[in-house]
């Protein structure tokens, strides 16, 4: 491909003896560059693609597009004022802009985006499509599966992904995880969004953002990206707010409430541990009932966002009903450990405030004895949500178990120090042991008839990051061993 071709409808400009250079690929890490490539210096939180220009030049790239000046380059050197837009755009080019041939469907909100990522193409499959899913669990598409390493990838392995999607599987939707990082850093500038969902805002990524203003400006950037339709839970005070913003401008928005009248409102019948019952409304018009197979409120939240948006798209209720009743859950979120000596174990990913209540009251409602919860925060993140994170535990739960979480580079026994005034503020009864394992297990060992234990944090990983070495370890295979083997 040529530089100008690569370059097309992105603002940024080439000279005339540049344009004809020819480009075999796109890169931003030196140590992936090949010959013919593109090199974007992106500036990183932990490092700056600005110092390995020489490192891409011994790998043999063709042209470069920088920020800061280059010097004493034999190559062509573009500059621009945003590397990560440029990346975006450009990436975009390179693959043939494919979600212009795919419908996309864009997920983002603080809680429940992987859940309706699923639930999205569990309806969407029983209507007859196959569905790509790309967010924290995995990125999976034509029968593959791949090790998801960001909830949203960088801009260049996002439009690598719809690519193949089309070209190499013939998928043509795809539903995905919006995360504020991924809007905020432009990776998602160049993707034809069809379809999105608002979940929910509540405190997270403080360490990231300005502010919780930030965090909501980044979220909504989703929505005035989207060309067809967008579903928002107006049961939350910034997706009202968002709600109310859309609707002024003009765009194609819907709103979903299990609280009060809404374009698309969920009413519960009943619920108990093994599921929910509730009946669908369009426009004040019940269009049928409909069978969670989680618990709580916030499935159903959930269930019915993704109902709402698959239902905007076109597909008939049947398949709504179908795909969301024939899915049991998704792994670690509010994930039962099945064991032969039936003791109540869930493991989820909560790992905010908001996140660790819903799971904790949703627990209680079925549970006639003691929460017992065991939980941690990562390291090198969002150090403000600790001590609410320990409040938050104390304030429902009947026993909690303070320990480490992915700890990273920080020193474990700090990030449960910072827990620790929030849980102490509640007079809960808590211990604090920083092995993981044996927390699980003073937890597990503590249960009496008609407790539950609640594993929070990690959900679905089977790793645990300590320093910068990921190790294996799963919360489900760890409880599930210390149950049937040692208790």
């Amino acid at each position: 491909m040529k530089l100008a071709d690569l370059l097309k409808n992105t603002g940024i400009e080439c000279t005339e003896r540049e344009k004809d250079t020819e480009i075999t690929g796109v890169s931003y890490d030196s140590r992936s560059t090949k010959p013919g490539d593109l090199f974007v210096c992106i500036k990183g939180f932990e490092t700056d693609g600005h110092k390995y220009v020489s490192s891409a030049i011994k790998a043999g790239a063709a042209a470069f597009i920088a920020q800061d000046e280059l010097n004493n380059i034999d190559a062509p050197v573009i500059y621009t004022s945003d590397c990560r837009k440029a990346l975006s755009a450009v990436s975009a080019n390179f693959y043939g802009n494919p979600t212009k041939d795919i419908n996309i469907y864009g997920v983002t909100g603080t809680n429940g985006k992987t859940t309706i990522t699923y639930l999205i193409r569990s309806v969407l499959e029983a209507s007859g499509k196959e569905c790509g899913v790309l967010g924290t669990i995995a990125y999976s598409y034509g029968g593959k599966t791949f090790e998801s390493v960001n909830t949203t990838p960088e801009s260049l392995e996002l439009q690598r992904m719809f690519s193949e999607m089309k070209r190499e599987y013939s998928v043509d939707v795809c539903a995905m995880e919006v995360s504020s990082h991924s809007l905020a850093l432009s990776r998602t500038d160049n993707i034809d969004f069809d379809y999105s969902v608002f979940t929910n805002l509540t405190p997270d990524h403080m360490d990231f953002h300005v502010d919780f203003e930030d965090y909501f400006t980044a979220k909504k950037k989703l929505f005035y990206q989207t060309g067809k339709s967008s579903v928002i839970n107006t049961d939350d005070e910034y997706g009202k707010r968002l709600y109310g913003e859309l609707k002024e401008c003009g765009k194609n928005v819907k709103s979903c409430s299990i609280k009060e009248n809404a374009d698309y409102r969920a009413v519960i019948l009943e619920s108990s541990a093994k599921g929910t019952d509730a009946e669908i409304y369009a426009d004040g018009k019940k269009i049928g009932n409909i069978k969670i197979n989680t618990p709580g409120r916030f499935s159903v939240a959930n269930a019915l966002c993704a109902a709402a948006v698959t239902l905007e798209s076109g597909v008939s209720w049947e398949a709504v009903k179908a795909g969301i009743e024939q899915i049991k859950g998704v792994a670690g979120r509010f994930e039962t450990v099945e064991n032969s000596k039936g003791i109540p174990v869930i493991v989820d990913y909560a790992h905010t405030p908001d996140a660790l209540e819903k799971v904790i009251k949703t627990a209680r409602e079925f549970t006639k004895g003691r929460i017992i919860t065991v939980f941690g925060c990562g390291g090198d993140r969002d150090s403000t949500k600790r001590p609410l994170m320990g409040e938050t535990a104390g304030l429902y739960s009947d026993y909690c178990v303070v320990t480490s979480d992915n700890p990273r580079t920080e020193d474990p026994e700090k990030i449960i120090n910072d827990i620790i005034p929030g849980i102490e503020k509640t007079n809960v009864s808590y211990d604090v042991i920083e092995d993981r394992r044996r927390a699980i297990k003073k937890a597990i060992k503590e249960y009496r008839a008609e407790d539950t234990v609640i594993i929070a944090g990690k959900g679905h990983e089977t790793y645990q990051i300590v320093g910068t070495v990921k190790q294996h370890f799963d919360d489900r295979e760890t409880a599930m061993q210390i149950i049937e083997q040692e208790i």
